[in-house]
């Protein structure tokens, strides 16, 4: 019965297509082996892992430290098996879904359908790119099947920019790891650059050499791969049964089988592409310098957008990944992250992935290459820098959640951050000095804690200026949702030596309010009341806002700095405000975080955060609310 299912492959060739040329696969021999040369060339000359050899070391035979850097090349966590077990699910879907496409003519019927919307076809194919759940390998396969199905190149330009750079997953981890700004703002970007695409694939699409039948390489994909009774293209149409899909269908009138086995032929065509393509990615990835993007992340270098875009190229970055790396970059600056320069890398990384080139170079002329090239490396550099123009802030950790719904604080003079901990992020730093800075290891089991050099944003008279109190509600949100302690909305205000302000002129009675709506119980005293912070006044809290003063005393002795300790490897959270003539009782404590209070910065009245604040979040509860919907669905 299987044999009668499954038939046999006719020996001879195709009437119409002929034999599959292998210009393709003599093409990915010649990238495989400059990869491996590449290799051969790190391990002769910096010997294993990227590290020159030791001098002392007893020399180590050339042919076992290069088995060792391809055993550590492939199997190692961030080696290439690792890589297509992140890609496959999201190839395997793509497959899928090409394959319910062929066995059901899906794409000969939105032919005429997207042929309809003329124009127009070019944002509904960026829309549905946005909410597929497929990266760029997965797309690729998708994208072919509706290319040789006739469908215009415009829209599926469109698909196939929009795609790898935002899904529903995407969207949910770029939330969790950077926040609601920069999920809308990746959101937008990815839309935009997909339209662009679109709009510039089918401005070009009546020109030589764009043409639907001008587009692939003689002897490529197309002719070689789709014998298929119903193809579009008339001139290509057989009945030769060579395709595995075919065989199939001639003896089962069961869609399921036949689905299935369209999707096995879609596996093993572009399958073998994807494969060498991580490989090659790997390859590349492991081997360029990284310092030279990564130190573009901090610098506010005008160029800085150029540079990453350009060097994303080789990195074969997955569109899960790049929010996740982000994410920790930030934690190895110095100071805030720049906006611009990672938003480039989030968009120019995913796109640019190399299966999706190895599969472009390998099935479409030239020309088409380089117009893919083309609208991805300008959409990222004019969506980049738009962005760094008309939305970023200079000095601003973009997405922070002490800043949502925040345009604005109070300057004023402030103590200057420095920070030397990887678990430390810099949250605020106008002119390249940190004013707001945050530090989170609940690996360890620790509290979240806030440090701010700027204290006048927080007494009673400038509580209600700007967006102050917004803020200062949100370090509580934080802090609360953050805290390891079951008190941990009940919040101890703590206020020492002379020019702290006593308790009442912290904060004011409409912040305490807001507070208290917010579901947190304050309990504010002084220093004067309370001269000894104790085990006893500590409990029941699970925060602790600390305001030092500006006179010469220390401020905590040594058991109260240890007890605070304590209290945040406990899972407890905290606000540190320094005084600003005198730092030395504050650095006492902050310094066990990795965090010192240095020098003096005035920045005028008035900070300014993000005129686009409330926009950006409002856009992405929207687009929270859509990708539900089509969860649900």
């Amino acid at each position: 019965m299987a044999v009668n299912i499954f038939g046999s492959k006719p020996k001879e060739a195709c009437e119409v297509h002929g034999h599959h040329s292998g210009s393709g696969n003599r093409m990915l021999v010649a990238m495989i082996l400059i990869s491996l040369s590449l290799v051969v060339w790190h391990v002769g000359s910096t010997g294993t892992g990227g590290h020159p050899a030791a001098s002392g070391a007893a020399p180590v035979p050339f042919p076992v430290r290069l088995g060792s850097e391809l055993r550590d090349l492939f199997f190692s966590d961030h080696g290439v098996l690792a890589e297509l077990r992140d890609v496959f699910p999201y190839f395997l879907v793509g497959i899928l879904i090409a394959g319910y496409l062929r066995t059901f003519k899906i794409a000969v019927k939105l032919q005429a359908k997207l042929r309809k919307y003329g124009v127009l076809s070019v944002f509904i194919a960026s829309f549905v790119g946005i909410i597929t759940p497929l990266c760029a390998c997965g797309t690729v396969t998708t994208a072919i099947s509706l290319l040789v199905a006739g469908i215009p190149l415009a829209p599926v330009m469109a698909l196939m920019v929009t795609s790898p750079l935002l899904s529903p997953s995407t969207y949910l981890l770029t939330l969790n790891d950077l926040g609601p700004e920069w999920t809308a703002i990746r959101t937008i970007s990815a839309l935009s650059m997909g339209i662009f695409a679109g709009l510039v694939t089918h401005f070009l699409s009546n020109r030589p050499g764009f043409r639907k039948n001008e587009i692939f390489i003689e002897g490529a994909l197309v002719r070689g791969d789709f014998h298929d009774e119903d193809y579009p293209d008339e001139r290509l149409r057989c009945n030769c049964r060579r395709q595995f899909g075919n065989r199939i269908a001639v003896r089962t009138g069961n869609k399921f089988l036949i689905f299935l086995a369209k999707s096995v032929e879609m596996l093993w065509v572009v399958g073998k592409y994807v494969i060498v393509g991580v490989v090659i990615g790997a390859v590349v990835e492991r081997y360029m310098p990284q310092e030279w993007v990564y130190r573009f992340f901090g610098q506010g270098d005008p160029l800085g957008i150029l540079w990453v875009t350009l060097a994303s190229v080789p990195m074969f970055l997955h569109q899960i990944s790049a929010s996740s790396i982000i994410h920790h970059i930030k934690g190895s600056l110095g100071g805030t992250l720049d906006a611009g320069a990672a938003l480039a890398f989030m968009i120019g990384g995913p796109v640019t992935a190399v299966p999706t080139m190895v599969l472009f170079w390998s099935f479409f002329r030239k020309r088409v290459f380089f117009l893919y090239m083309f609208v991805c490396l300008s959409g990222t550099l004019l969506i980049a820098y738009a962005f760094q123009a008309l939305v970023f802030t200079p000095g601003v950790d973009i997405g922070n959640p002490l800043l949502k719904g925040v345009a604005s604080l109070s300057g004023g003079e402030a103590s200057v951050i420095a920070k030397q901990d990887a678990n430390v992020r810099m949250v605020l730093d106008p002119g390249g000095k940190g004013v707001v800075a945050t530090y989170s290891n609940a690996v360890d089991g620790r509290g979240p804690v806030v440090f701010d050099g700027v204290r006048g944003r927080f007494t009673a008279s400038l509580a209600n200026r700007y967006d102050n109190r917004a803020y200062i509600g949100n370090i509580a949100d934080w802090l609360g949702e953050n805290s390891l302690t079951a008190a941990s909305a009940k919040i101890l205000v703590y206020s020492l030596g002379n020019g702290a302000g006593d308790a009442a002129s912290l904060l004011g009675e409409k912040t305490l309010a807001e507070l208290g709506a917010r579901g947190f119980t304050v309990k504010a005293v002084e220093r004067h009341d309370v001269p000894r912070i104790t085990e006893g006044v500590l409990a029941g809290c699970g925060q602790v806002w600390l305001f030092f003063g500006d006179d010469h005393a220390d401020g905590l002795n040594d058991a109260e700095v240890k007890l605070l300790a304590d209290f945040n490897a406990n899972g407890g959270g905290a606000l540190i405000v320094p005084g600003v003539a005198n730092t030395r009782g504050a650095n006492l404590l902050v310094s066990r975080y990795g965090v010192t209070f240095s020098g003096v910065a005035d920045n005028g009245p008035e900070v300014r955060v993000s005129a686009a604040s409330t926009v950006l979040n409002r856009t992405a509860e929207w687009l929270g609310s859509v990708l539900k919907l089509v969860k649900k669905a």
